[in-house]
């Protein structure tokens, strides 16, 4: 009997050019090295199989729970293995690659007629494959090799959907962008916040009026975790000693960040909203300070009640009193 397991492991490397899948089952279409060419003429994006993607297994992957959305780019070097063996039509990607992309994406090799070998780097572009295909909308897509009706498939009636004007925004920027992102071009994959930075290197941190003066984090690789979204969220959960601290960061600028020696920081770029359906307690060992620019209300529906050891003071132009 032949089936899965017992036939072998035939596995292969590839680079992820769609990920909007319309079943919404996590699926990605792969350009996967020695099975398929660049040349999109001979097989284009919309062509490609869709592929499973193997989630860890921290996560059920059933009935929504769990992590359920991977997070797999177009541009994303992957690992997998075909669930079908020689076959080769059903592919399962199993991990994601980190390297150190380059504005070019393969070389040509020739050889003269006197054995002179010259070898020619080729520049990224969305027109060949192993690279991300995504144009700037889905009209874009009409008369080329990703479009409907393409001329080496005239009968295919599907192509690529998602543009860059559907796609999310580049790191608090008010346009998408292309993988892999120039920033990161000659260096590493991981996240710069997970590289050695300080805040002059990378200022995603702006000091603003009323903020304590704080350290300079310097986190030191490997120990602070980052998670970055494509849009420029950032969690950091940095375990550089004597620097451990817990930083989550919004892409407009409003940030909540916790140091290393328990301090709470929280700037909030525009407006604030807390609503407690319950009880609110507040104990502050401290003193307390509140700086209000422009006018302050406070409406209580039931007594007030206020108790100073101490001296009360009130500076005011004008004071009413109504009963």
């Amino acid at each position: 009997m032949m089936y899965q397991g017992k036939t072998g492991f035939n596995w292969f490397t590839g680079v992820i050019e769609d990920r909007n899948d319309p079943k919404h089952l996590n699926r990605v279409r792969v350009r996967i090295h020695g099975s398929h060419t660049f040349n999109k003429q001979k097989i284009a994006t919309p062509d490609l199989p869709w592929s499973e993607v193997m989630m860890p297994v921290t996560s059920p992957s059933l009935s929504g729970l769990g992590t359920t959305t991977h997070g797999l780019v177009e541009g994303s070097s992957v690992m997998g293995f075909y669930r079908d063996y020689l076959e080769m039509q059903d592919p399962i990607v199993i991990g994601s690659f980190v390297g150190e992309p380059q504005s070019f994406y393969r070389v040509d090799e020739k050889e003269d007629d006197n054995g002179t070998r010259n070898f020619t780097k080729i520049e990224r572009t969305t027109t060949e494959g192993y690279n991300d295909p995504r144009l700037s909308s889905e009209s874009s897509y009409k008369g080329t090799p990703d479009g409907i009706n393409p001329t080496h498939i005239p009968n295919r009636t599907y192509g690529l959907t998602l543009g860059l004007d559907k796609s999310p925004k580049n790191q608090g920027s008010d346009k998408a962008i292309n993988y892999p992102r120039e920033l990161y071009l000659g260096s590493s994959d991981v996240n710069l916040l997970a590289r050695n930075y300080d805040d002059k290197t990378y200022p995603i941190i702006e000091v603003v009026k009323g903020e304590p003066k704080r350290d300079y984090v310097k986190p030191i690789y490997p120990f602070n975790h980052v998670h970055e979204t494509e849009s420029g969220h950032v969690l950091e959960l940095d375990d550089t000693p004597d620097k451990e601290r817990i930083h989550l960061y919004h892409r407009k600028g409003t940030r909540v960040e916790i140091d290393k020696d328990g301090n709470y920081i929280e700037k909030i770029v525009k407006d604030k909203y807390s609503v407690v359906l319950g009880n609110d307690t507040v104990t502050i060992s401290g003193n307390v300070t509140v700086n209000i620019t422009g006018d302050a209300d406070i409406t209580v529906d039931g007594a007030t009640n206020l108790i100073s050891k101490g001296d009360i003071s009130m500076v005011a132009p004008k004071i009413k009193l109504n009963a």
